[in-house]
């Protein structure tokens, strides 16, 4: 009963403290006197049960920046313009080296399209890809809703074949969307490797 009472006066005497302003500053062993025995743990069972802490308020924040992360990927996909008939080329076939833009073909960024469907510049996404197309070219089979993507080579080309993506035009506030996107993650990454230090 003694040591209760005494436990109790140090508690109050510690919130009396806090709530006054005071930088009144606990040892160790009266943060384990009050904690400790308060919840009936011993140290490792404290320390566990911190670190559980911890990991439920990590899985938290993760979960909350899925959630904004799958609204800023909604916006980043861009606005759809329906189902093209996809083809695929390369130097093997086109062996110019130059766009009709003027520019050198590259993989992973350049495809043939109809301008007056899809203009000169125009970023688009095929599908679920992450990869941003730019329409730098044009070909003399490529009309209304079609476009051919560079390839490296004509096998890849042949494998690729003739496929109906969806496509989506990126604009402005896609490319926003994903840069946003591209820091949240940096920052779980970085908060991460922190915690595992």
């Amino acid at each position: 009963m003694k040591n209760n009472f005494k436990k109790i006066i140090l508690v109050a005497s510690v919130f009396s403290a806090m709530m006054a302003g005071s930088a009144y500053a606990a040892t160790q062993a009266e943060v384990d006197y009050v904690t400790g025995p308060a919840f009936g743990l011993n140290a490792d069972q404290y320390e566990t049960t911190l670190d559980s802490y911890k990991q439920q308020q990590e899985a938290e924040l993760v979960a909350k920046e899925d959630e904004e992360i799958a609204a800023l990927r909604a916006s980043a996909r861009g606005r759809s313009v329906g189902k093209f008939k996809a083809y695929a080329y390369s130097l093997d076939t086109d062996p110019s080296n130059i766009t009709t833009a003027g520019t050198r073909p590259t993989v992973g960024r350049t495809i043939a399209a109809d301008w007056s469907v899809l203009p000169r510049g125009t970023r688009v996404r095929i599908g679920d890809s992450d990869t941003i197309y730019v329409v730098e070219d044009t070909g003399g089979n490529i009309k209304g809703k079609t476009i051919d993507i560079f390839m490296n080579n004509d096998s890849e080309a042949r494998a690729h074949g003739v496929r109906y993506p969806e496509l989506y035009v990126v604009e402005g506030d896609a490319k926003d969307a994903q840069q946003k996107i591209d820091a949240i993650l940096a920052r779980r990454a970085e908060r991460q490797a922190s915690q595992n230090k």
